[in-house]
């Protein structure tokens, strides 16, 4: 696993996602974390409704609750199934 930073702190109420910057030897690259409930008060409006859009990016990881350790669990997870690099953004 490679060296990571979690770069927002995880106050309440969430008002933006989490961002993780990973050390890779290719040179860094970051991701995001972010709850059900925080997509639901933030997005892009559908016209015409009040319904929120998220389009389904690579970098968006959904978790139903954030701590340091479930960003840990996860990103070793991708790590393991050789995800990672491929779930995240060249900074």
């Amino acid at each position: 696993m490679h060296p990571y930073t979690i770069d927002d702190p995880f106050e309440a109420p969430l008002s933006i996602s989490v961002d993780v910057t990973i050390a890779f030897p290719s040179g860094p690259r970051w991701l995001s974390f972010a709850t059900p409930q925080l997509l639901n008060d933030v997005g892009n409006i559908v016209d015409g409704s009040d319904a929120r859009v998220h389009l389904g990016e690579l970098h968006l990881i959904v978790v139903s609750e954030l701590s340091a350790a479930i960003i840990d669990s996860v990103l070793r997870e991708l790590y393991k199934a050789g995800e990672l690099e491929r779930r995240t953004l060249a900074l």
